[in-house]
């Protein structure tokens, strides 16, 4: 067992309990949330987000991965806040998304790299509050700049031990470019999640990831597109088959307070999309198929603390 970072200090691993990898608690445009004060009112949203989470709680979930990058919104203190006020352990990531922010673009991707560190050794600024997984992103295609974070974030892991999770674009298979970079800097494939690998229906593709040593995050249970949810059970049930319940990991990929979408629209639209769905539902569509109660608890369980317990720099 290790001790790792939650957004309200450290656990054992042995306490991670069902474990949802791959959530957001708040995405937000920053820009717009500084400049325009009223399109985020926090203690509302705050009061909305802990009845989230402690509505999921109750379901037996116990710990929920934040895969919110710095330039998506991250906000460590509202995370904080929602983590002490709902219970749940919440595991803050840093990293970035697909882009090399502005501030960074002509500066020397070491930069990168020590900001990383530094969330994950200190402190992000000064909220108190240490990262614990590194997000990195691909879409659509690995440029050359997308190329640079992913590095960064290959080197951040290295120089700290925390696992790395991505956001990839399966319909061109990037996650096989970032395993690349990954395998070029040294990275231990079993302490890194493919994310988003339930949007491809190419199992072949999910199987080279697999057979990889790393993980298969199938991270979009609920989101009716570009797969409904019985097609994504079946790509679970697929792959246990051909035995590979040791490399995956299950999530929603929902946020408690997202503005990428206009008010209701998630309700209205994607009603399963809420961290709910894979205890209340998606877990009974798996047993009618025939997965047993062990292996669910191998993917929920099992295998996100297995991920975690690796924390050793190297």
């Amino acid at each position: 067992m290790a001790m790792i970072q939650t957004a309200t200090g450290q656990i054992n691993t042995a306490n991670l309990g069902f474990t949802l990898m791959h959530e957001h608690v708040i995405c937000v445009d920053h820009s717009m949330r500084a400049q325009y004060p009223d399109v985020f009112h926090r203690p509302t949203e705050l009061q909305r987000a802990i009845a989230q989470l402690v509505e999921v709680r109750e379901t037996g979930v116990q710990t929920l991965v934040d895969g919110t990058p710095i330039d998506l919104g991250r906000d460590p203190g509202f995370i904080r806040d929602v983590a002490r006020g709902s219970g749940m352990q919440i595991i803050v990531a840093t990293g970035f998304y697909y882009q090399v922010p502005y501030r960074f673009m002509y500066r020397p991707s070491a930069e990168l790299v020590d900001l990383m560190v530094r969330d994950i050794t200190t402190s992000i600024g000064d909220s108190g509050v240490r990262a614990g997984v590194i997000k990195c992103a691909t879409e659509p295609t690995m440029h050359r700049m997308n190329e640079r974070v992913v590095r960064a974030s290959a080197k951040a892991h290295r120089k700290t031990g925390v696992p790395i999770y991505t956001h990839t674009y399966p319909a061109n298979k990037t996650g096989l470019d970032q395993i690349r970079v990954f395998r070029e800097e040294g990275v231990d494939l079993a302490r890194v999640v493919i994310g988003h690998s339930d949007d491809s229906g190419d199992l072949t593709y999910l199987e080279e990831i697999l057979q990889s040593g790393a993980y298969c995050g199938m991270d979009r249970i609920g989101v009716p597109n570009p797969f409904t949810s019985e097609q994504r059970a079946d790509m679970v049930v697929a792959l246990v088959e051909r035995g590979y319940a040791d490399r995956i990991v299950l999530s929603h990929d929902a946020s408690c307070h997202i503005d990428h979408f206009a008010d209701g629209a998630i309700e209205k639209h994607m009603p399963d999309w809420k961290f709910t769905y894979i205890p209340r539902r998606f877990l009974s569509m798996l047993r009618e198929r025939g997965v047993s109660d062990s292996v669910i608890d191998q993917m929920t369980v099992g295998n996100p603390r297995r991920i975690f317990e690796q924390v050793a720099p190297y």
